[in-house]
């Protein structure tokens, strides 16, 4: 997916993206493919969060897409991700009016091997559209994690658990946030959404919702 430096991409990457559409579920926000408010995922368990939205259907091309700009040092395209997130969203995130946008946290070694959180750039750059906050160092990735995408999602939650932790020292800094809009690349099964989540409850962030730049389909 070929972009330019103000964000854009190519008329031919362009129309191979794929956008969430209704149906989609009102907790996660799969698209659904057939009746009811909710995905078999979220039907089946409670979650921290109150629920969140995505972008774009995670297809071939966004595949692709977000593999270059997480592995690949393609950091420009949190431009064009993040734009979308504002033009789609905008209103709903003004409707949430939460005091801060909070990037999922990537563990330090993955930082220096990759030289940016991806989550945080494209959080940036939608916290200048927004005028939103964002607070960086809220949350920290303490356990150095496998990759989540060759797991199955039992392995995901054990591989996840007590993976992130509240920076006590940012919390009271920040005692007045009481509702936050986590933001991330993907969501899958919504493994890595939930423990941040569950962590900033725990911190008594009262409010918790999120935003992805992709998700994958709902039944």
């Amino acid at each position: 997916m070929p972009a330019v430096a103000d964000g854009s991409i190519c008329r031919d990457c362009a129309g191979r993206t794929e956008f969430v559409k209704s149906p989609f579920c009102m907790k996660c926000g799969k698209p659904l493919w057939g009746g009811g408010e909710f995905c078999m995922d979220c039907m089946k368990k409670e979650t921290s969060f109150i629920c969140g939205r995505a972008v774009f259907v995670y297809n071939k091309y966004m595949k692709k897409s977000i593999e270059d700009f997480k592995y690949y040092g393609r950091a420009e395209y949190a431009k064009f991700y993040a734009r979308n997130m504002f033009q789609i969203y905008g209103r709903w995130i003004e409707s949430i009016s939460p005091d801060a946008l909070i990037p999922v946290p990537v563990h330090i070694n993955r930082m220096l091997d990759r030289g940016y959180n991806q989550a945080g750039i494209i959080a940036d750059i939608l916290g200048e559209l927004t005028g939103i906050q964002v607070i960086h160092n809220l949350i920290v990735r303490r356990k150095d994690t496998i990759p989540q995408k060759e797991l199955t999602d039992r392995e995901r939650r054990d591989n996840l658990y007590k993976a992130f932790e509240i920076v006590k020292q940012t919390r009271e800094l920040y005692q007045d946030v009481k509702c936050v809009i986590i933001i991330d690349d993907i969501y899958t099964t919504g493994s890595t959404i939930e423990e941040c989540s569950y962590v900033l409850k725990c911190a008594h962030i009262e409010s918790i919702y999120f935003l992805c730049t992709c998700i994958g389909k709902g039944y």
